[in-house]
């Protein structure tokens, strides 16, 4: 029963949601504060055992951590990090009503309620290595207006009105999905967490261990250009080869291309700057950014919104990720070159856990952990539920004994 429940608790939007469907599907009535309450439980028995594998890799010696607890390790393990938010109320505020997730209407207003989680997904992927790059013009995707335009809508901080006369390139190369030497999935395992860096660094680093991800050949760590994401880097995965996401490297030439210049102008140099970035020629394009900016001038401290202050924005991000930016060289070595695999996953948690009339007092952080383990491909679940009744069954036989 515990088992069902939990299942339908991480997989609805809402605890009564959850409740509606086990009394229709599971055939048994159950209060959606009780359905909170079982998720709760069981959910902190998982951040309990998460926390306590952290702490047990801790507590290895290098030469220990860089080696593979299990036979299989694989051929290309990746490991990318993103955060996303959920609203939680003032613990020392008046205490809540035992439901913790309040409509708006019920509860006091929510600035100021949003919290950060942290959430990184663990990816084996298959490839082959090549001896040239295996695709050296930039796929059909980023040559495309319309497409650009989506993307940058899509991306927080981007946005993209204007109006690009031109129709998009018909010689350009393949889709992205679709270009030649792309990494494979095979399995990918979920961590998360509304812990702090401190708590989420070795949570990640001791999930990637016990998937043989720190002995395999090559490896990936994958993320935007936040300093939380390579501080996680540097501390416990400085063996991984750090790669930026190439459509945030690409949305930051998009937007310095396009500054203070027309539509149709923009875009010839922004075509020009991408087919650089995508093949590793970033001394090139950062002597055309600077270029740019001597044009338009430095901007003043505090300057936001005008073209010259994007142009030194694009500039300074860019500089500051040179040397993550070595895409010819990436897909040389079949390694994967975007976050978007983070980004589907945090919308998946978001469904869960963020919503504007959805509050949390307690009990974020074992969802999190629940929905984690329900996103992930490795029988996580299917292992705790084994665990957890053998620890049943050895506390009834230990009572019994004495």
């Amino acid at each position: 029963m515990y088992r069902r429940i939990v299942f339908a608790a991480a997989q609805g939007v809402s605890f009564e949601d959850a409740a509606e469907a086990l009394a229709e599907l599971g055939e048994f009535v159950i209060l959606p504060k009780r359905v909170w309450r079982a998720a709760k439980r069981i959910g902190e028995e998982r951040v309990e055992e998460c926390r306590a594998a952290a702490d047990r890799y801790r507590e290895l010696p290098l030469p220990a951590q860089r080696a593979s607890p299990v036979s299989q390790v694989p051929r290309v393990a990746c490991v990318q990090m993103d955060g996303g938010r959920f609203q939680e109320r003032d613990r020392l505020a008046e205490k809540p009503p035992v439901s913790q997730e309040k409509s708006e209407s019920e509860s006091e207003p929510n600035e100021g309620c949003w919290c950060e989680y942290k959430a990184g997904i663990l990816m084996s992927m298959t490839s082959e290595e090549h001896a040239e790059d295996p695709c050296p013009e930039l796929p059909a995707t980023f040559v495309d207006p319309g497409k650009m335009r989506e993307i940058a809508r899509e991306i927080k901080g981007f946005t993209s009105d204007s109006q690009v006369s031109i129709k998009a390139d018909e010689e350009a190369g393949v889709d992205f999905k679709e270009r030649l030497g792309r990494p494979e999935i095979v399995v990918k395992s979920v961590v998360a967490t509304s812990g702090d860096v401190g708590e989420f660094g070795p949570l990640l680093a001791s999930a990637a261990y016990e998937r043989g991800f720190h002995a395999a050949a090559r490896k990936a760590f994958v993320a935007d250009g936040s300093s939380t994401n390579w501080s996680v880097w540097r501390t416990y995965f400085s063996h991984y080869t750090p790669i930026l996401d190439f459509v945030h490297a690409l949305m930051y030439v998009y937007a310095g291309a396009m500054a203070g210049r027309s539509a149709d102008e923009g875009w010839s140099h922004y075509r020009d700057w991408a087919q650089w970035l995508w093949s590793g020629q970033i001394d090139r394009l950062l002597e055309a950014l600077h270029q740019r900016q001597q044009e338009l001038g430095v901007p003043e401290k505090k300057e936001t919104g005008t073209p010259r202050a994007q142009v030194a924005s694009s500039l300074g991000y860019l500089s500051n990720q040179r040397e993550r930016m070595k895409y010819n060289e990436y897909r040389k070595q079949g390694l994967p070159i975007t976050s978007s695999p983070m980004e589907s996953t945090i919308k998946q948690i978001n469904r869960r856990i963020k919503g504007t009339e959805k509050f949390w007092s307690e009990g974020a952080d074992p969802m999190l952990h629940l929905v984690a383990d329900r996103l992930s491909q490795t029988n996580v679940t299917a292992q705790f539920w084994s665990r957890r009744v053998d620890r049943i069954i050895q506390s009834a036989s230990y009572h019994q004994a004495g």
